[in-house]
């Protein structure tokens, strides 16, 4: 049974500003600022432009191709190699699983400072509860999330609000470690990026998808990057830099330094909400991947049962949730989580060389939406987008990159014995 056609433009952008403006920023800008000083605004504003050049390559694939399996999808189309295009889509799952994994435990670690519980419980009852939510359908998901994200934009709101009498008390050109400083923080706030790219994998779920979702992802790319880059304005006016980077709730700390400590509860209680947007449409993502891979015959086609009622594809929805839970055990995954930021960049680089493949190669290929700014057949976009990500490829290291290869090794192993079977 086919995904039902439920999403239109509003719910989808909803869906792509809540697992970007998540977890990350309210958990990541202390520990980038550590690296880049007063020059963090600047670092946001670089990986807003990293993830517009790559954002640009989704919007235009995505209005030639609507499909659940989106990034394997675009490698297939270019490529001809099932092998290759599978590799992507098993990372971008490896992606969703750790990303999962990690924000529960950090919804486990702020709720324990209010209600002490086991962490790996709470986090385990998060991502069962979220799980069992997404197997209502992505109507009452979209609906739900609508809510988590208006709520989790609110707190981020209400920290660039408490700025602006602070606004030039400091200098904002006063760089930690000079140029490299602000490159060296970008590869760590760029997690709080990632997302926008989710939003093409809800293609069989869009009404009028060639054209809802390149507006929604892009749509969803701005209103995420201004609110990031007024943010961290924001919050290096009121807190020093030093002081920013020492704590493991820096938005809380901003507000208990604006307000009153009470109030940094209160900015607690928004970053608890912000992560359980994140949590809920990776979920969710993740296992419409899964859904996406089993159409292309790249892995059991018991992914793809779907209920009858809710147009969830339940299978695919409870595996996403053991595979979470089970990296829930691991209990620190840092380094693990660290590596998903190097196997985005690696799928990025991907999607854009398969763009720029396409437009030479593939007499077939008819997008709906074209990027601009081309020479001749040339996407110029694309082309930054593939130096962007090749270049931060080398800001991570070799045990990141170690970890994304065993990853890949797991992945052919699964490819292979699924061609067997």
């Amino acid at each position: 049974m086919a995904l039902h056609k439920t999403l239109g433009f509003f719910t989808l952008t909803m869906y792509g500003v809540g697992l970007i403006v998540g977890a990350g920023i309210y958990a990541l800008i202390g520990e980038a600022t550590g690296v880049a000083g007063n020059g963090i605004w600047l670092s946001f504003l670089l990986g807003a432009i990293i993830a517009s050049f790559t954002g640009l390559s989704y919007a235009e694939l995505s209005s030639a191709y609507q499909s659940a399996s989106a990034e394997a999808d675009y490698v297939n189309h270019a490529s001809k190699k099932k092998w290759l295009s599978f590799i992507v889509g098993w990372l971008v799952i490896v992606c969703g699983f750790v990303a999962a994994s990690t924000v529960s435990l950090g919804f486990a670690g702020y709720l324990t400072t209010i209600i002490p519980m086991p962490v790996i419980l709470i986090a385990i009852s998060l991502i069962i509860a979220l799980s069992l939510l997404d197997l209502l359908g992505v109507d009452v998901c979209a609906k739900v999330n609508i809510i988590f994200t208006i709520i989790s934009i609110t707190g981020v709101l209400i920290v660039i609000f408490l700025g602006l009498p602070h606004l030039g008390s400091i200098n904002y050109f006063e760089f930690k470690n000079g140029f490299s400083g602000v490159i060296g923080a970008t590869s760590i706030i760029f997690f709080a990026y990632i997302g926008f790219e989710a939003i093409v994998k809800f293609g069989e779920e869009t009404k009028q998808a060639a054209k809802v979702l390149p507006r929604a992802l892009l749509a969803s790319i701005a209103i995420s990057s201004i609110l990031y880059i007024l943010l961290s304005i924001s919050a290096i006016s009121i807190l020093p830099h030093t002081e920013l980077s020492e704590t493991s709730a820096p938005l809380a700390a901003v507000a208990a330094k604006a307000v009153n400590p009470e109030f940094g509860f209160v900015l607690m209680g928004f970053a608890l909400f912000a992560m359980l947007s994140t949590v809920l449409v990776g979920l969710i993502v993740t296992s419409r991947l899964l859904y996406g891979l089993a159409e292309k015959h790249d892995l059991p086609r018991i992914f793809l049962k779907t209920h009858h009622k809710t147009g969830a594809p339940y299978i695919a929805v409870l595996s996403t949730m053991i595979g979470a839970i089970a990296l829930v055990f691991l209990g620190d995954i840092t380094a693990v989580a660290k590596a998903t930021t190097f196997m985005v960049f690696v799928t990025f680089l991907a999607v854009n060389l398969a763009l720029i493949f396409l437009r030479y190669h593939n007499a077939e290929y008819f997008p709906t939406f074209r990027q601009p700014a081309n020479i001749g057949n040339f996407p110029v976009i694309a082309g930054l987008g593939a130096a962007a990500s090749f270049c931060m490829l080398f800001e991570y290291s070799f045990i990141e990159v170690g970890i994304t290869l065993a990853f890949v090794g797991i992945g052919v192993i699964i490819y292979f014995l699924e061609k067997r079977a």
